[in-house]
């Protein structure tokens, strides 16, 4: 009888210490956006201004993830875990793009393609963003890389450019490397913005 108390006793407290491994193994996720920064200056363009479609941008399949993504060689990448983007990445690059090149072409008036199609713009130049790369690196780099084109509605002609942008994280952490990928995104936007400023219009 004693025996069968002490094996009961054991048994509970078996089960107690399962339960409070199984607690602690629960993973805490984060969730992070892209920053979006202020404009410093609104479109002006008039109403008869060049219009700029931004295509939805088109991301590289390993980046059609959730998880954030860290190279740990250079071979190897990482899906995080624990570190999780809130919105779909090619969506928060589609947004920020539009947003950054309003304010920076204020001769043009730029759209996205949804809008294009109800306001019926044939005349319009067309952009599109291909992400190659985009992520972390455990050196504390982030690296984005793509090609960005457009076509050009007075001549048919399409117009390609490689890109490849390095940023070092100013800090170590998952939060420093999404602000350090925003900024690499600005820098892309002011790079598609002067080509398209020396193009005729």
């Amino acid at each position: 009888m004693k025996n069968a108390v002490v094996l009961k006793q054991l048994m509970f407290n078996a089960l107690i210490v399962l339960g409070l491994s199984a607690c602690s193994s629960v993973v805490e996720l984060k969730y992070y956006q892209l920053p979006v920064p202020a404009s410093s200056s609104e479109n002006t363009a008039s109403k008869d201004a060049a219009v700029l479609i931004v295509e939805p941008v088109m991301v590289a399949n390993y980046l059609n993830t959730n998880a954030l993504i860290l190279q740990t060689s250079q071979v190897e990448l990482h899906r995080t875990q624990q570190h999780q983007w809130l919105e779909a990445l090619d969506q928060q690059l589609n947004r920020i793009l539009v947003s950054e090149l309003q304010a920076k072409l204020g001769n043009m008036s730029v759209t996205t393609a949804e809008f294009a199609v109800k306001s019926a713009t044939p005349s319009a130049k067309r952009l599109l963003v291909q992400i190659a790369e985009f992520h972390g690196t455990e050196q504390g780099m982030v690296i984005l890389s793509g090609r960005y084109s457009w076509l050009g509605a007075s001549d048919g002609g399409v117009e390609l450019r490689q890109f490849r942008i390095e940023l070092p994280q100013p800090e170590a952490g998952y939060p420093s490397m999404v602000k350090t990928m925003g900024a690499a995104v600005s820098q892309l936007s002011e790079q598609i913005a002067e080509q398209l400023q020396s193009q005729p219009q």
